[in-house]
């Protein structure tokens, strides 16, 4: 009886130590000191004197002690080909030894290093979950047993034990990995938000002319702010750009920028990428968040409003109301909290007498508007923004581009540019395309369009005349269908007169 007693107060002894071990993996997350809780834990439930943990390297040529119990050494190393600790962890065998010193594989440097006297040993392998990487990851060893030598039992605490211990590396590396990916994720965040805020910078935008230093005065002062602003402009005035601007100064900075162009998507697409998505919507349909929520703490640039449907923009308007929102599919509330900076090429006021778009929403978003100047309106910001695209190019290109002619810029600033900045963007990189290295960009390169826009050369007032009433003549012939009756009155000539301008420029019917 006494002995059932004592069997059954070692396994509970035992399984105090497993949940001892258990309780330690859930609360303590540093893994030196969880490896040394491991490895007390054995030493005292088998009543050794030492016990050890060796973690094989990743080049899987030799050991080292992570913890050793009962000894000052803790930094030993040696070959995987060295010792009974090397063999279990290159076979995996588990090794009970009473007579270490007869045993051909027990190697007895690591005694006269550490002045200690091994009598008997225990050795089990450390398997990880990671079928991928091969043999164990380490091994678990116990050093003379203070009464009498190892026993099954003592294995199957000691193998309990080493998976435990298993697990908990593999956790730690594990971390220890994701901790470095988050570190590299957080630096080039940083990065990239440091290259966000000085490229769309309110200093880089360029811009001389009246009606754009006064917007940028305005947008800068109400960057700060946390009011929705509309920006109103023709296509390719560079709105997006000014809204990163706004964004980068204001207090939510730090925070996400994010953009959707209204027009891109049909409406039952836009809906999903700007509400998200519930699973199962559809087949195949994996959740996902949708722009307004990866805008959260930060900024939702809305582009091409007027383009958006009535439906949708009437769950827009709950969004700007209420800072709440539902995903595609799904009935549960969502809360957020973003800016929105919308913006337009269209005439919003003329789009609500259409009926096109709603006028709560239009007074929900025109908090503040700002309305970009076409390129034609800031004529002196062409040579300007044409040098800066020249520069943009040409490091592209790696063209040892000399500049641009004063022919070149005349010709630029003439031509009135429906596409606006982007437009200008465009022909200059065409003209880089087609410039060759070393020359200088001259009005020949630039594109018919652009240059049938270029002023006409001053010439002699008789030729200036003759061309312009020659013209009149021809136009006033083809309209009255050769009628020169006709012709004279709607230039305002007798017959005699324009028979006689008619022989005098040589006309002919």
């Amino acid at each position: 009886m006494n002995e059932d007693t004592a069997r059954l107060s070692l396994k509970i002894e035992r399984l105090e130590a497993l949940l001892a071990v258990t309780k330690a993996m859930v609360t303590q997350h540093d893994l030196d000191k969880l490896l040394d809780i491991i490895a007390h834990e054995a030493a005292n439930i088998v009543g050794a004197e030492r016990a050890s943990i060796f973690l094989v390297t990743s080049d899987r040529r030799a050991l080292t002690s992570k913890i050793a119990i009962g000894m000052e050494e803790t930094g030993l190393a040696f070959s995987i080909d060295a010792g009974i600790a090397g063999y279990v962890a290159r076979t995996g065998e588990v090794i009970v030894s009473d007579d270490p010193y007869g045993d051909e594989r027990f190697n007895p440097r690591i005694d006269e290093e550490t002045g200690f006297k091994t009598f008997n040993l225990a050795t089990v392998p450390m398997y990880g979950t990671d079928e991928k990487k091969p043999g164990p990851l380490g091994v678990f060893e116990v050093l003379n047993k203070k009464d009498g030598d190892f026993s099954e039992e003592d294995l199957e605490i000691l193998l309990a034990l080493s998976g435990q211990a298993a697990v908990a590396i593999e956790n730690a590396r594990l971390l220890a990995e994701l901790r470095l990916a988050q570190d590299k994720l957080d630096r080039e965040n940083t990065r990239l938000r440091q290259r966000f805020l000085k490229e769309y910078a309110f200093e880089n935008i360029i811009g001389i002319a009246p009606a754009m230093t006064e917007l940028l005065s305005l947008a800068s002062r109400v960057a700060e702010s946390t009011a929705n602003i509309l920006i109103t402009g023709e296509s390719g005035t560079g709105k997006d750009l000014l809204a990163r601007a706004i964004h980068g100064r204001s207090p939510r900075a730090e925070g996400p920028f994010v953009a959707l162009n209204c027009a891109a998507l049909p409406e039952s697409l836009l809906e999903a990428e700007l509400f998200g998505i519930e699973k199962g919507v559809a087949t195949g349909v994996e959740e996902r968040d949708g722009k307004i929520a990866q805008a959260a703490g930060g900024t939702l640039f809305l582009d091409e409003i007027g383009d958006m449907s009535l439906a949708t923009q009437s769950k827009v308007l709950r969004v700007l109301q209420e800072r709440e929102f539902t995903r595609v599919g799904g009935s549960e509330t969502v809360r957020v909290d973003i800016r929105v900076i919308a913006a337009t090429n269209k005439d919003l006021k003329a789009e609500i007498e259409a009926e096109r778009f709603r006028e709560d929403l239009f007074y929900r978003l025109d908090v503040v508007e700002l309305c970009l100047p076409s390129l034609r309106e800031r004529r002196e910001d062409i040579p300007l923004l044409a040098e800066h695209f020249l520069e943009v190019y040409r490091l592209k290109s790696e063209k040892d581009i000399k500049g641009m002619s004063q022919e070149a810029h005349d010709v630029l600033v003439s031509y009135t540019w429906p596409g606006n900045v982007r437009e200008l963007q465009n022909e200059i990189e065409r003209a880089v395309a087609l410039a060759k290295p070393g020359e200088t960009i001259g009005q020949e390169i630039l594109s018919e369009k652009v240059r049938a826009a270029a002023p006409s050369p001053l010439r002699p007032m008789a030729d200036a005349v003759r061309a312009l009433e020659t013209g009149l003549i021809a136009r006033a012939l083809k309209e009255s269908e050769g009628n020169k009756a006709a012709a004279a009155k709607l230039l305002g000539l007798s017959r005699e007169g324009l028979r006689k301008k008619m022989a005098r420029y040589e006309i002919k019917l």
